[in-house]
């Protein structure tokens, strides 16, 4: 399995001390990436709930949204089925919006066969922003609409969503993490670096065919 790669778009040094956890390397430019198979060692908190740790293989359930509650119009997620308008990308939202923006996704992503698409990104980073690029492409997009309900996460710069992060181990972006919202486990993660790590270019094809895998 080829996998991919972190550290351009990373938190600050006094931030990220040696020895912890970051995510997989990136691949040769010549393969389409794929992520690890395991989970992010933690869980996402209820809505409006604090952070609950969780095992790295058997994360802890997202926040579900309850049947009667209505869609959440947001820079996070815009609705069911809907793209992120291009002008709302790097929108910054508080935990509870985002927590609700979740539990919504993973609703709509359940009633439609899809899966759930967390997406840790920052404004001032430059790999987000070539990503951002690349999903612009038809085959990104089609593929986006298809399979993902996805939930943008601004992370500042390092100074918001500090429990989301930490629940899923985020030290780097752009980090995107596929969620099964039926069993609210964590199927893949990886991060990716087009811009600032060299060798480690990436074609929309090669990022559609990531996501077409998981």
């Amino acid at each position: 399995m080829v996998a991919l790669f972190v550290t351009g778009c990373a938190r600050p040094a006094k931030e990220h001390p040696v020895g912890s956890a970051s995510a997989e390397p990136l691949a040769s430019s010549a393969q389409p990436p794929e992520a690890a198979a395991a989970a992010p060692a933690g869980s996402l908190p209820a809505p409006h709930d604090a952070a609950t740790a969780g095992s790295p293989a058997t994360p802890g359930p997202l926040g579900s949204a309850s049947a009667s509650a209505g869609p959440v119009r947001s820079s996070a997620y815009p609705g069911c089925g809907e793209s992120i308008p291009p002008a709302r990308l790097w929108d910054e939202t508080s935990e509870a919006e985002v927590l609700d923006a979740i539990s919504s996704a993973k609703s709509c992503a359940v009633e439609h066969g899809r899966r759930l698409l967390l997406e840790f990104v920052a404004p001032w980073c430059e790999d987000c922003r070539e990503m951002v690029k690349l999903e612009e492409s038809e085959v990104v997009t089609a593929t986006m609409k298809q399979r993902f309900e996805r939930v943008r996460i601004n992370v500042g710069k390092w100074d918001r969503h500090e429990a989301l992060r930490n629940s899923f181990d985020v030290h780097a972006l752009a980090t995107y993490i596929v969620i099964d919202p039926k069993t609210s486990k964590a199927l893949a993660k990886t991060t990716l670096e087009p811009i600032t790590k060299k060798g480690q270019k990436l074609s929309a094809e090669q990022w559609a065919h990531w996501l077409q895998a998981h």
